[in-house]
């Protein structure tokens, strides 16, 4: 009888686990396929509407260059044909860090190459250089893992006294998450003739943050983004506006069309943001996204990278 008690409850034990194993896997199942189903929609990868059928190409003061970096060679990243194929008459350059030390060395002056040899994290030294590289041979710059969604001649519409291009990354007034900026713009991807001095203003800023930050007892990797990422950046393009063109930040919020500033060209949030859904974003094929960056930052730990990629992709 005892026995038989006992092996009731074994059996019992034994079908309630088997039950919720089950029970579990469904429901990872069924969030794995919402999340699936909703990215689908949002970012298939269907024919894009491309601006090129209603707009003609931009004669631009902007070199018609693309640079790239990355740790391994641009054909590890699957998305550097489409910077080549939407944009068959560009030049296309490409630095692993070994190159991207030696052009730094070979084109700045000893006081800048300096700043960038002591800076202690690799994440910096590629902010850095994607000033420097954009400076000396101008063109577009954008994050290796960056899709480019429309031909780089069409991002301005009819505008063609362009020296620089920037487009906002996120916009509290509007809503998503919080930044490193209330109102910040996008540094994965922007463009620029050489030697424009809002370039030079960014890498003079970042040489004075760098006096200041190296012997800062703080975690350094918690000032990235107001040492040499989005927090500056942002920080010196509007002290640029304000100073040249009497522009005030406060102005160029909720913005929802591309906006020309003396030689500078503001974009909205859906041209390099174009899944930020809660900023007014319509998805990776409306016609007014131009860049989907797919958030592989690899300076991010593992996991950390694929939280911040889902809520910038599917909650901002």
């Amino acid at each position: 009888m005892k026995n038989n008690y006992y092996a009731n409850i074994k059996q019992f034990t034994d079908y309630t686990g088997r039950t919720l194993a089950v029970c579990l896997w469904c429901i990872i199942f069924l969030c794995y396929f919402a999340f699936t189903f909703s990215k689908f929609f949002i970012t298939t990868t269907a024919s894009h509407n491309l601006r090129t059928a209603t707009r003609k190409y931009n004669q631009l003061n902007i070199p018609q260059n693309i640079i790239q970096t990355g740790l391994y060679s641009s054909t590890h990243w699957p998305y550097t044909t489409s910077w080549k194929q939407l944009n068959p008459n560009a030049s296309y350059y490409f630095f692993n860090d070994e190159e991207a030390s030696s052009f730094v060395h070979k084109h700045m002056p000893p006081d800048i190459a300096s700043v960038y040899d002591i800076l202690p994290f690799a994440v910096l030294k590629a902010d850095f250089f994607r000033y420097i590289a954009t400076y000396i041979l101008g063109g577009v710059y954008s994050d290796i893992d960056t899709e480019c969604l429309q031909p780089i001649n069409v991002w301005t519409d009819n505008y063609t006294n362009v020296s620089f291009i920037v487009g906002v990354e996120g916009d509290t007034a509007i809503g998503g998450a919080i930044l490193a900026r209330k109102l910040q713009l996008c540094q994965w991807t922007f463009a620029a003739k050489p030697k424009h001095p809002i370039l030079k203003r960014m890498i003079d800023n970042i040489k004075k943050k760098t006096k200041i930050f190296i012997k800062s007892k703080k975690d350094l990797s918690t000032i990235i983004m107001d040492w040499t990422g989005p927090g500056l950046w942002t920080d010196t393009i509007f002290d640029y506006l304000n100073e040249t063109f009497n522009i005030n930040s406060s102005t160029l919020s909720k913005l929802n069309q591309g906006r020309l500033i003396g030689d500078v060209y503001y974009l909205p949030v859906a041209a390099f943001s174009p899944v930020a859904l809660s900023l007014g974003a319509k998805g990776r094929n409306d016609k007014e996204a131009l860049v989907y960056h797919d958030f592989q930052g690899s300076w991010k730990p593992n996991l950390i990278q694929k939280f911040f990629k889902l809520i910038r992709s599917h909650i901002l």
